[in-house]
């Protein structure tokens, strides 16, 4: 019975890795940090310093995965509803995991970028880690856990937004020069959709 459980349970999660169209990619090291004089990204401030490296991190690739959702306030019925159709105004929610390839845990030192383009331009989103507070702190409202595999980050539909496909990559690096990059599938759907 474990043995039927665990099959289902594998089975299960590669159904959900290849349903969310996640490119899962191990790259090259990192070209180094930012030019000077960028603009810090738009959001809640700046990113907290990632924590101390885990003990056997590195050991395999770097591996982000994840989905977009509706954010909204939280206690609404909609927010994060799994959806690609967006209206001017509303928020985009990246809700992404990285974890070391080798090893299958999360990699707490990744920092996660969302990079969505639209009309002509690309517009960076910096996602924040969730679970800087640990696995055994009491989870925040609406979490079962401590969400110690989640980065989020949003992106609010701008009143110039044309009506139809926006597309979107994350990208990630972490504290050892790995980098990785989800890139959805192709089809339009797997994008966002900006609607009436």
């Amino acid at each position: 019975m474990k043995t039927l459980y665990r099959a289902t349970a594998l089975s299960a999660g590669l159904a959900m890795v290849v349903a969310m169209g996640a490119s899962l990619a191990g790259q090259a090291p990192a070209a180094g940090p930012a030019p000077a004089g960028q603009a810090p990204p738009p959001g809640r401030g700046q990113p907290a310093a990632p924590p101390a490296p885990q003990p056997g991190h590195p050991s395999g690739k770097l591996v982000i995965w994840g989905d977009i959702s509706l954010f909204e306030r939280p206690g609404t019925p909609n927010n994060c509803i799994l959806t690609n159709r967006y209206k001017r105004g509303q928020r985009v929610g990246f809700r992404m995991t990285a974890f070391d390839g080798g090893s299958g845990e999360v990699e707490n030192t990744a920092v996660l970028v969302g990079h969505v383009t639209y009309g002509g331009k690309t517009v960076d989103v910096q996602l924040r880690w969730r679970g800087a507070a640990g696995p055994a702190a009491p989870p925040p409202r609406g979490y079962l856990r401590a969400p110690v595999n989640l980065w989020t980050g949003a992106w609010t539909v701008p009143d110039d937004a044309p009506i139809g496909t926006v597309t979107y990559t994350i990208t990630a690096t972490d504290r050892f020069g790995r980098t990785a990059e989800f890139i959805p599938f192709s089809y339009e759907t797997s994008q966002i959709s900006i609607v009436e």
